[in-house]
C-alpha cells in the first residue's frame, strides 16, 4: 500500500493525487477504493434514512413529544445491488404503524437503476440473456439469472410505447423509407416479419431515425398504415423536398395516397443490385461501372444522355438489365432536380440518392441479433430496435449535417 503525504499547496497536492491515480498499477488499490466507496455509500444511505424517520415522527430516537402520529419500531435489513457492488444488510428503519416510506430507494427495490441500465446495455450490445450474468459479474460482483435479466430488459417496453406515441415535428426535408426482414418465433416455429422504418433529415441538419413498426409484409396496406401514423403524429410533409425509397411497389402505392405530391427518389443501390441479377459475372463489373456514371452526372439532361449511351452499349446483350433501369429512370434521377448550393451539391446528392443511412442502422440490428437464431417474440424485436435507434439518435444529436442548412 502506498501513502500520499501532502506538505505543499493545494494545487500541488491535487497534482500528486492525479499522478498517483493515473500511474497506479496495483490492482488491490482499486479493489480497496471500490470497497471503501461501497461502505461509505451504505453509511450515507443509513444516515439519510434515519433522518427521514426523524422527520416522519417529528422527534429523535427515545425522545417523547406530543402529539405524535407514529413511532419507531426497530429496523429491518435489505440487500441492494449498486454500481459499486452489492451492499449487504442495509439497515432500514421501520415505523410501528407502517406509514414510513424512505425515498432512498423504492419499495421492494433490490437494484439501483444504474445496475438495471448496465444490464440492459450489456444485453443490447449483443450478449444473450443467459450470458449477461457472467459478463457483468466482474464489474458488479454479483450474478443475475436469465429470468432476472429478461424482467429487467422488459422495462424498455414503456419507452417503446412512448417512442411510438410521441409527437413528430414537421421539420423534415428528406424522408428515407425502407424495411428489414427478421425471424420471430411463432406458435408453429419461426416466421418472417418486416420492420418498416423511417429516417429523416431536418431543415436544421439533424438526422434522425423517426419511427419503426413491425408488419407481416411490405404490402400497400402495411406501408399505408405506417405512413398514416407518421402523418397523424405530425409529419404532414410541408417541408419535404424528396422521399427516398427502395422501390417497393407496396410502398409506392401507399405514397400515392399519403404523400402523393412529394417527389420520390428510387435508391440506386437497390436498383443496381437488381440489375446485377441479369448480368454474367464476367461482365458485371464493367456494366455496373458504366451505369454508375449516370447518377454521377451534373444535370438530369446529362444523366439521360449517359443512360442512352449505356443502353446502346448493353441493350443487345442484356435487355432485361437495361429495362430494369429504364422503367424507373425518372425516379432514379429525381435527386438531380433538387436545387442545391454548388458548394455542397456533391455531398448532399451522395446522401439523398440511396437509402444507405437506414441500411447502416439495419446492419447494427443484424449484428445485435446474430447471437440468436430468431427473436422470441415481437416485444423483443421492439425493445432491441428501439434501443438501437435511440442510441443512434442520441449520438447524432450533436452531429448536425451543416450542408443541409444552406439552402432553406
Amino acid at each position: 500500500m502506498q501513502y500520499l503525504v501532502f506538505d505543499s499547496n493545494v494545487s500541488q497536492r491535487w497534482k500528486r493525487v492525479k499522478d498517483f491515480v493515473e500511474n497506479c498499477t496495483d490492482a488491490n488499490f482499486w479493489v480497496d477504493i471500490k470497497k471503501h466507496t461501497r461502505s461509505l455509500l451504505k453509511d450515507t444511505m443509513e444516515i439519510s434514512m434515519d433522518w427521514e424517520m426523524i422527520q416522519h415522527i417529528g422527534n429523535e430516537s427515545y425522545k417523547r413529544t406530543n402529539p405524535r402520529t407514529d413511532s419507531r419500531n426497530g429496523y429491518y435489513y435489505r440487500n441492494l445491488d449498486t454500481e459499486f457492488g452489492p451492499i449487504d444488510e442495509l439497515t432500514v428503519p421501520r415505523s410501528r404503524l407502517g406509514l414510513f416510506k424512505t425515498k432512498v430507494f423504492q419499495r421492494y427495490q433490490r437494484r439501483q437503476s444504474a445496475v438495471n441500465e448496465a444490464i440492459c446495455n450489456v444485453f443490447l450490445a449483443g450478449v444473450s440473456t443467459r450470458d449477461v450474468s457472467s459478463a457483468i459479474k466482474p464489474l458488479l460482483e454479483t450474478s443475475f439469472s436469465a429470468s432476472c435479466v429478461s424482467r429487467i430488459t422488459k422495462s424498455l417496453d414503456v419507452k417503446v410505447k412512448e417512442f411510438h406515441k410521441r409527437d413528430i415535428l414537421d421539420e423534415y426535408q428528406f424522408l428515407f423509407l425502407d424495411g428489414i426482414t427478421l425471424s420471430v418465433k411463432g406458435s408453429l416455429g419461426a416466421v418472417k416479419k418486416l420492420v418498416l422504418a423511417a429516417y429523416g433529415i431536418t431543415v436544421f441538419g439533424k438526422k434522425e431515425l423517426i419511427s419503426f413498426r413491425i408488419a407481416s409484409s411490405e404490402s400497400e396496406a402495411s406501408w399505408e398504415a405506417f405512413l398514416n401514423d407518421l402523418q397523424k403524429r405530425g409529419l404532414k410533409g410541408e417541408n419535404l423536398k424528396l422521399i427516398i425509397t427502395d422501390g417497393c411497389k407496396g410502398l409506392h402505392a401507399a405514397l400515392d395516397t399519403v404523400y402523393a405530391y412529394t417527389k420520390r427518389q428510387h435508391c440506386w443501390v437497390h436498383k443496381l443490385r437488381n440489375v446485377a441479377k441479369y448480368l454474367k459475372k464476367s461482365d458485371e463489373k464493367e456494366v455496373l461501372a458504366e451505369a454508375k456514371k449516370i447518377y454521377k452526372a451534373d444535370t438530369k439532361r446529362e444523366a439521360v444522355n449517359l443512360f442512352r449511351l449505356w443502353k446502346k452499349h448493353w441493350y443487345k446483350k442484356y435487355p432485361k438489365a437495361v429495362k430494369c433501369i429504364e422503367r424507373d429512370l425518372d425516379q432514379l434521377l429525381a435527386f438531380l432536380e433538387i436545387p442545391l448550393p454548388e458548394e455542397y451539391k456533391s455531398l448532399i446528392r451522395k446522401r439523398i440518392r440511396t437509402t444507405n443511412v437506414i441500411e447502416r442502422a439495419f446492419r447494427e440490428v443484424r449484428r445485435r441479433t446474430r447471437p440468436m437464431s430468431c427473436f422470441t417474440n415481437q416485444d423483443s424485436v421492439n425493445r432491441i430496435i428501439y434501443a438501437i435507434f435511440n442510441r443512434l439518435n442520441n449520438k447524432w444529436k450533436v452531429k448536425l449535417l451543416r450542408e443541409f442548412t444552406q439552402f432553406n
